[in-house]
């Protein structure tokens, strides 16, 4: 390995920068082989695997505290591992999981020797005493650290050999491979790639740096609180794994174009999302569910989506523990979380009035009636919450804190605590408490009134759900249809006769679902969202 040297001690800032030009302007012309000095540098402590090889070997071993390094042995840290390593003047080099470092020359007492050592991937923090600091230089696949200070740390990109350069304590020359070069002082950083050194950044600086890239890591994901451009390129991010997408041109109920685009990724092994987006010539609305699944879901989603409807006979493979659900039109929105999913076999609960009768059966992928005490087993929530704007409009907590999961497959008997049932009152040790902020509201007839919950035009599917508090003052409705392309309320008679599930699919993909919410945190606007069930009905969010 070949390296150059720089000689840093001339007194004062002049000297030291006529130096470090003199220096770096050798770069370009020369490379100067160091001869190997007698000085050691050994293992001070380390964990995890660490493996040296020699100059001319190809086999790597495995080493221990105390090892001395020869020079030129390359070191390679493991995927956990860490190791730290001291000079004989004290000075000390840590080095970070997977990384790849080797000591040219350790450096003696001589005045004029230098401890030259390259970093060709990954990271080290090094200490470096006084008598050390103008003596102990760092190469990089694209920069060169001459060091003036005490305490700085280094790390490389494995890929690109792009190199950040942290400074703590004192000064640090820093050059490129085109010659250029700048000095940092006490808490500034640099980063150096192919093109060049960059920007010197300060400690403040490159904390916002550094926040600012969090809130962009963030962005990249479709979420509340987001503007309509943001959304878009968090969109166009996410739809590049999609596992289910699709886009078209409708007309929605109020004769307004709508461009609906839907698609559904899997953030993690064991999440799945849903994203809606509705551009029209005014307004933009966009809604996701995220849904965190007990275990990492199967290559085909649509065998884990199929079973969030419930499972009959026996306890469903894969089920949800939490999920959120959001609506937006990038001003109002509303958000339903809910934790602590666990299953429950209603029908035989030993709580009366919530058996399930009819139920859609994944293994028979078709509606099933359901004998009595015939078991359905369906995921049920500790804790759950829904709010507009940020204001609750009803929640539940279970009144246990903690339930245990049965067999590998979930909670299936009154024992293992948490919610048990549908109702409200489950009994001792089972009972959950609810926040009811707002209640349906029925009405005598939802074909005039608009503070009523029932079916809108009749004969057609156009239907409203309108809750309320006690005294009027919170609030939301949820106005719902079934459309055609062309904007056209579909009418019950056109899923007269369903004779099963693959019947009722295929007439489901004929028609799309809208849905406009209101409520009194929205000021007068809505949220307004058209869906298109084919995305559903193939990953199997609709059974």
């Amino acid at each position: 390995m070949q390296t150059y040297a720089f000689n840093a001690e001339n007194a004062g800032p002049d000297g030291a920068r006529l130096s470090l030009r003199l220096f770096l302007g050798l770069i370009s012309l020369i490379l100067i082989s160091v001869s190997i000095s007698s000085a050691e540098v050994s293992v001070q402590s380390l964990t995890g695997a660490v493996r040296t090889k020699k100059i001319g070997s190809n086999v790597w071993n495995r080493i221990a505290e105390r090892y001395v390094l020869a020079g030129g042995e390359e070191v390679r840290t493991g995927r956990r591992a860490k190791m730290v390593l001291q000079f004989q003047d004290g000075s000390r080099v840590e080095l970070g999981p997977k990384t790849s470092f080797t000591i040219e020359n350790a450096g003696d007492k001589k005045k004029d020797s230098f401890a030259s050592m390259t970093l060709g991937w990954g990271k080290m923090k090094a200490w470096v005493r006084k008598r050390m600091a103008r003596r102990f230089r760092v190469r990089t696949p694209t920069a060169v650290c001459s060091v003036r200070g005490t305490e700085f740390a280094i790390s490389v990109d494995r890929n690109t050999g792009a190199t950040q350069i942290d400074l703590f304590t004192g000064l640090l020359g820093v050059g490129d491979n085109q010659g250029n070069e700048t000095l940092l002082k006490d808490g500034q950083s640099v980063a150096v790639t192919q093109a060049g050194l960059g920007t010197i950044q300060g400690s403040k600086q490159k904390q916002e740096k550094e926040d600012a890239k969090k809130r962009a890591a963030l962005k990249r994901e479709v979420d509340l609180s987001m503007s309509k451009e943001e959304v878009l390129a968090a969109a166009a991010a996410e739809i590049k794994s999609a596992e289910y997408q699709l886009g078209k041109v409708i007309t929605d109920v109020n004769g307004n174009r709508v461009r609906l685009s839907q698609y559904i990724v899997r953030p993690a092994p064991n999440v799945f999302k849903l994203v809606t987006l509705n551009e029209r010539p005014n307004r933009f609305d966009f809604f996701f569910k995220e849904g965190t699944f007990n275990k990492a879901l199967p290559i085909d989603i649509s065998i884990a989506l199929r079973q969030t409807a419930g499972c009959v006979d026996t306890a469903c493979e894969f089920f949800m523990r939490s999920f959120r659900t959001g609506y937006s039109n990038t001003t109002d929105n509303v958000l339903e979380t809910a934790s602590g999913g666990h299953l429950v076999d209603i029908n035989n609960n030993g709580v009366a009035g919530d058996d399930v009768t009819a139920a859609f059966d994944s293994n028979a992928n078709d509606f099933v009636t359901l004998a009595a005490n015939q078991p359905f087993f369906t995921t049920l929530f500790d804790t759950e919450d829904i709010s507009f704007n940020g204001v609750s409009h009803g929640s539940w907590v279970s009144g246990v804190g903690a339930y245990a999961f049965g067999a590998g497959t979930g909670c299936v008997g009154a024992g293992c605590g948490g919610v048990q049932s549908y109702g409200d009152a489950i009994g001792a040790g089972d009972q959950r408490t609810l926040t009811t902020v707002v209640s349906i509201i029925s009405g005598a007839s939802c074909s005039s009134l608009d503070e009523c919950t029932g079916n809108r035009e009749e004969g057609l599917f156009h239907d409203i759900v309108y809750r309320q508090n006690g005294t009027g003052t919170i609030w939301d409705k949820f106005e719902n249809y079934v459309i055609l392309d062309d904007g056209t309320i579909v009418p019950h008679s056109a899923f007269a006769g369903v004779t099963g599930g693959a019947d009722f699919k295929a007439r489901l993909l004929r028609v799309n679902y809208q849905q406009i919410i209101t409520a009194s945190e929205f000021g007068g606007r809505k949220i307004d969202l058209v869906f298109e069930p084919k995305t559903l009905i193939e990953s199997g969010l609709i059974p």
